[in-house]
């Protein structure tokens, strides 16, 4: 009877529990400062803390200095902010080329900052700072269905490395991580972090930690010969430049090879072979297409990509025309039909 008592003190009902005295005063900087803070004491990434940071000073730029309180900003406020990037925000202004071409922002880079603005705004009416959330009825802007990211055809791929100078450490180093890329799946940032503690060359392995992985899982991926070879390679000859370094890439001064420095790299080299498109990612999309046209499986493709949902790693796998008649004309059950039955044709 004791326990049922202070429990029945001690319970309130909806309307007795106080709620957060809200701040109507609190400046927008202040509010994002409050939200990072939280964020990092859970534990996220400084990218993603770089992608807050960002995402809210693009808006803050639009709203200009009229707008100086968190709570001032309403439904209609996003609303107005979300048309602007639809209709009028080019991916950079400073690129005369795209203004000129008439470029604007992807629906995805919009709908990554409706999410990125729904997950600040929902925490800050749960702390109290807001009294309402203007993001709550807010929807991702539609679309029409877009091409995933394509692989690279086998052509394109051949003229890849066929335009690499082996007799140039830059060149040579670039055209090992394109290998490597195209063996092993791997994100860039995985990739360029590589170091020798990373590679068991009997095993023909590659570690990939936690800390660096997007997943934030273990996770050991086989690798070829050929590649591994190459690496081994890699890594004396980088040591042979800079000292005894367990860092796999690095650049011409000896510092670490970053993603930024090898898009650049890509992209001149995309202008050089007439390739509409060439970035880092279309590596690991290749990899999982061939790797599934090669007879792999789904399932375990899922684990050497990191994907937590196998529908991820099902979008991976963009195959043409051409790949669909070579697939047909391999697997076809009338094959069997036609040689079990002896049909002539």
């Amino acid at each position: 009877m004791k326990r049922k008592y202070i429990a029945e003190r001690g319970a309130k009902t909806a309307s007795q529990v106080s709620k957060p005295k809200v701040d109507r005063q609190t400046p927008i900087d202040e509010a994002l400062a409050i939200f990072v803070r939280a964020k990092e004491a859970g534990g996220v990434r400084p990218g993603t803390v770089d992608g807050y940071n960002a995402t809210m000073r693009y808006f803050c730029e639009w709203l200009g200095d009229d707008t100086k309180y968190i709570n001032d900003i309403d439904a209609d406020t996003i609303r107005g902010y979300i048309n602007y990037l639809r209709i009028e925000r080019t991916p950079y202004e400073g690129d005369k080329q795209r203004q000129r071409e008439g470029k604007k922002l992807s629906v995805n880079t919009i709908n990554i900052r409706i999410r990125t603005m729904r997950t600040m705004f929902r925490f800050l009416q749960t702390e109290g700072i807001i009294e309402t959330n203007p993001m709550e009825n807010i929807s991702q802007v539609l679309d029409d269905e877009q091409e995933e990211v394509p692989g690279l055809s086998d052509e394109e791929v051949d003229k890849i490395l066929a335009a690499y100078d082996d007799r140039r450490y830059a060149q040579w180093r670039d055209k090992t991580l394109v290998l490597l890329l195209l063996d092993c799946g791997l994100r860039i940032n995985e990739a360029l972090s590589l170091t020798e503690e990373q590679i068991d060359f009997r095993q023909l392995t590659l570690y990939v930690p936690s800390q660096i992985a997007k997943n934030r899982k273990n996770r050991e991926i086989p690798m070829s010969r050929e590649v591994a070879k190459r690496l081994r390679q890699l890594l004396d000859e980088t040591r042979s430049y800079f000292g005894d370094s367990s860092q796999l890439f690095m650049n011409a001064y000896g510092d670490d090879f970053s993603a930024d420095a090898f898009r650049r790299r890509l992209n001149r080299l995309k202008k050089k072979l007439n390739i509409p498109r060439l970035h880092p990612h279309m590596f690991r999309h290749t990899f999982a297409r061939n790797y599934i046209l090669n007879g792999g499986d789904l399932f375990t493709l899922q684990r050497i990509l990191d994907h937590a949902d196998i529908q991820t790693t099902r979008k991976y796998i963009q195959m043409d025309n051409e790949h669909l008649r070579q697939q047909h004309n391999k697997f076809s059950p009338l094959r069997n039909i036609v040689k079990r039955n002896g049909i002539r044709i």
